[in-house]
């Protein structure tokens, strides 16, 4: 299979929350990072690859208090997969 990722992943599971403008929260653990992006197991299913919304995604991990703007890439089931925005 062909790797898509073009930076190294780093395996880290931690709590994350994930502020949608429409959808609300979303609460999931990390299942790897990288230097572009970010896989993510959800708690609860959505379909957040519907059309961009107006104001970024924001992604937030549960022991900071910094947010990070983030687009979806793709879906399956609870498992997503963003990119980081800045």
């Amino acid at each position: 299979m062909l790797e898509r990722r073009f930076d190294i992943r780093k395996i880290v599971n931690t709590p994350v929350r994930l502020y949608h403008p429409e959808l609300g929260r979303f609460d999931g653990v990390t299942n790897d990072i990288s230097d572009g992006g970010v896989a993510l197991k959800l708690n609860s299913y959505a379909n957040l690859l519907t059309e961009p919304p107006e104001t970024p995604i924001l992604l937030r991990c549960c022991n900071t208090d910094v947010l990070f703007p983030v687009s979806c890439l793709r879906q399956t089931e609870s498992n997503l997969v963003v990119k980081f925005l800045e």
